[in-house]
């Protein structure tokens, strides 16, 4: 399910309706010019001294649907909205007063309110804005020459024309919503989908490492330990040497066992499973001094603080992976020095050593450099081996947090 499946995320908010705003936007400069065209030639229009206040009308109600109507379309069902047609009715009202041409704009102002208001609110508003313009043109029935029973059969047709345009209006939305809300479900069960598959996946191959480790690596602890318990056990008790050997030999089998064990239970390393990192690492250093007789120090600076798990995981891996190096390149090497330091922004592991150093760059160097280097950068960190001073060689891991 990952990679070429899943699709672009689908943004609910661009529905039908909200793709059809610029149409409307453009529809209402359309009939904005075309009202003024006729208000202006003045063919059945009012008499001379009313065109200037119907343009002045027109006017407003542009910039009124420029400031708060054109961006209420844009959030329907929304407080702005109710705003715009409170500006917007009474306008028209007078609009449809100063000049006969004036009921062109009601072609807009319909949809507006079907659009800015739900149901039950919608249809109420529309009949009063019907009812408004119906007495408006009774009023003044000397500009529009019309008698009272023309005027509310125009008025009964114009408010079921509203009435269906406005539900038509509100289905779209709703289905629009609908299909958005949808897609969001999909696009959110695909997500779930792809991350369910992903874990199958890692615990499939979970339990294939799991049985291998066992079959392999965990009898061979397990042999390692029946096999040193019995040279011990065949040790004179004089050859004190041998059987320090044999112990830390035994520790050392018995460490690398609960290592595997924790890996086949997916759980976090035995060093971090009831200690912070700090007295982690100083484990490590301290038994590694007690184990190579050679001198060790461990400091920490600045103030502690946890770090996400595989952060600290990764930590102590390095550590091992540089004291392992001291035990097999340093040569010449007498003292081990490992710093923590805690800042603002990032923390610093380095481990050093006074050996001569190696060139971890040649052939035959082995693959610990390259797989700290790689677990560094997974949780985005650097990873720098050099030389030390005086001498020897330094592995230091600096890390945001």
């Amino acid at each position: 399910m990952a990679g070429g499946t899943l699709t672009a995320p689908v943004d609910p908010g661009r529905d039908d309706w909200h793709r059809t705003v610029p149409g409307w936007h453009l529809a209402f400069a359309v009939f904005a010019l075309l009202t003024a065209g006729l208000i202006i030639i003045g063919d059945a229009g009012p008499p001379t001294v009313e065109r200037p206040a119907a343009l002045v009308i027109l006017a407003l109600l542009c910039g009124w649907y420029a400031v708060t109507g054109a961006r209420a379309l844009h959030r329907t069902h929304g407080r702005l909205g109710v705003v715009y047609l409170c500006g917007a009715l009474p306008l028209s009202a007078a609009l449809w007063a100063a000049a006969p041409s004036g009921p062109l704009m009601s072609f807009m102002l319909y949809p507006h309110i079907w659009a800015l208001l739900p149901l039950r609110r919608a249809i109420p508003v529309t009949v009063a804005s019907v009812t408004s313009m119906a007495a408006v043109m009774i009023v003044r029935s000397d500009a529009y020459g019309q008698e009272p029973a023309s005027v509310l059969l125009m008025a009964a047709v114009a408010l079921l024309t509203a009435l269906v345009l406005g539900v038509w209006i509100t289905r779209i939305i709703e289905q629009s919503r609908q299909r958005a809300r949808l897609v969001e479900e999909l696009a959110a069960a695909r997500t779930e989908l792809a991350e369910v598959s992903r874990e199958a996946g890692v615990l499939a191959e979970r339990e294939r490492l799991a049985r291998e480790i066992h079959d392999t690596l965990a009898q061979g602890f397990t042999s390692v330990l029946l096999l040193i318990e019995a040279a011990k056990a065949g040790t004179c008790e004089r050859d004190q040497a041998a059987r320090g050997h044999l112990d830390q030999a035994r520790r050392t089998a018995m460490d690398n066992l609960a290592e595997a064990r924790a890996l086949v239970a997916a759980l976090p390393p035995p060093q971090l499973r009831d200690s912070s990192l700090p007295d982690a690492l100083r484990g490590l250093i301290e038994r590694f001094a007690a184990e190579t007789a050679l001198d060790a120090a461990f400091t920490v600076t600045g103030t502690p603080r946890r770090l996400t798990p595989n952060e600290e995981v990764v930590l102590l891996r390095v550590t091992q992976e540089a004291l392992a190096n001291v035990r097999k390149h340093a040569s010449g090497a007498a003292r081990v020095e490992g710093m923590l330091t805690y800042e603002d922004t990032d923390v610093t592991l380095s481990i050093g050593d006074d050996g001569h150093g190696f060139d971890h760059r040649a052939p035959g160097a082995g693959y610990g450099i390259g797989g700290m280097r790689e677990r560094v950068t997974e949780i985005g960190g650097t990873l720098t081996v050099g030389p030390n001073r005086p001498s020897g060689t330094l592995v230091q891991v600096e890390l945001p947090s």
